[in-house]
């Protein structure tokens, strides 16, 4: 920012009285007297620091001293003209070097998320115009101002990260987490590790691993899990669900989750509300562990079971619900929710080469489901 200043002069002429200037910008030239030396411009002001990489602005011009009557140099204003030696004057000094501009500060970093630009650099400050007298130097020019540094990026996620595989039966008894292990290994995004109280071990073939943690659980519900739901007392003697459960899951901490849950609850004929209610429980929970959760949800695959004619119009109601303004609406800035879409995969539950029972996959039809899981976290890019 530049300073202005206005000023009036007021000039008093005597017979050994200087005529009295007002210097421009900051600077003001000294008064002659008698047969002395007059003192040259003052040192100019350099450019006032910029502030974020903005140019700073030069010193403003010291100006020589106007012609003295009969004297010595007096101080010159808006650029006077050098002092000429008066009648019977000493020479007059020339003014002394003004001050170049202050280096202007560069941006300040930007924080988090993408890296902000450095602040641009600040120019340097005009010299300051030396006095036209005798032996008046140029002033010396500003130093150029440093740019800013830039901005640091997005949070770095150090070590592996830690992945959790959450859902029922599809996750726990099918080959679903192994190969999704298997795929994302091939596909060089190694740097992970699968977490879970859980252990899946199916002959899966193919150079998948004999077991993998996990958190599926067989028989159990989604709808089971929020602390107040509304679900009737569980009649399963492996259980349903739980919200300590829920609790003791998400005290692991996972940093992705990925989600595959809510077949037993269509299968129960539970409302398409009731499920996404208890999604949205299911982040609370996990968030209030680790605010930074990533969460994969899936769409789950089709279900034909035996007996349940209203399965497949269930699981389509649900699959239609789950959009991405369903996603955004109910992600955070730190926790985004990503959907994975199983239901429109090609796995088909009433084909035997995909499903022995129209529910759980056969290694054929976990691989479907595993390559789009491992697509979308690829997508990602998250490891």
């Amino acid at each position: 920012m530049t300073n202005r200043f206005d000023r009036s002069c007021v000039l008093t002429i005597g017979l050994a009285a200087l005529m009295a200037g007002c210097g421009g910008g900051t600077s003001n030239d000294g008064s002659g007297s008698g047969g002395s030396s007059g003192s040259g411009g003052a040192t100019g002001t350099g450019g006032a620091t910029s502030t974020g990489g903005a140019t700073s602005t030069g010193g403003a011009s010291a100006t020589g001293g106007a012609s003295a009557t009969g004297g010595s140099t007096a101080s010159g204003g808006a650029v006077g003209s050098g002092g000429v030696t008066g009648t019977g004057g000493s020479p007059s000094t020339g003014g002394s070097t003004g001050t170049g501009g202050a280096s202007g500060k560069g941006g300040a970093s930007s924080t988090g998320g993408a890296g902000g630009a450095g602040g641009a650099k600040g120019a340097a400050g005009n010299g300051g115009r030396g006095g036209t007298a005798t032996g008046g130097t140029g002033g010396k020019a500003g130093t150029p101002g440093t740019a800013g540094a830039t901005g640091a990026g997005g949070t770095t996620h150090t070590g592996p990260w830690k992945v959790m595989l959450l859902g029922d039966s599809v996750t726990e008894s099918t080959c679903y987490p192994q190969i999704t292990y298997q795929m994302l290994m091939a596909g060089n995004h190694t740097n992970f590790q699968l977490v879970g109280m859980e252990m899946t071990n199916q002959s899966c073939g193919s150079g998948a691993p004999a077991s993998v943690k996990d958190e599926g659980h067989a028989g159990y519900g989604v709808t089971y899990l929020p602390q107040n739901n509304t679900r009737s007392a569980c009649t399963k003697s492996s259980g349903c669900g739980s919200y300590a459960e829920l609790q003791t899951w998400a005290a692991e901490k996972p940093d992705i989750v990925l989600m595959h849950f809510g077949t037993n609850d269509v299968w129960d004929g539970i409302a398409t509300s009731t499920i996404l209610s208890a999604y949205v429980a299911v982040l609370a929970e996990f968030r209030k562990q680790n605010p930074n959760v990533i969460f994969f949800v899936s769409k789950i695959i089709k279900l034909a079971p035996s007996g349940c004619g209203s399965c497949l119009t269930n699981v389509a109601a649900l699959a239609a619900a789950l959009t991405p303004t369903w996603a955004s609406s109910n992600s955070t800035a730190s926790s985004p929710i990503t959907l994975i879409d199983h239901y429109d995969s090609s796995f088909d539950p009433t084909n035997s080469a995909d499903s022995s029972d129209g529910v759980h996959p056969t290694p054929a039809g976990a691989s479907i489901m595993a390559t789009v899981t491992v697509n979308a976290v690829a997508a990602s890019g998250y490891f």
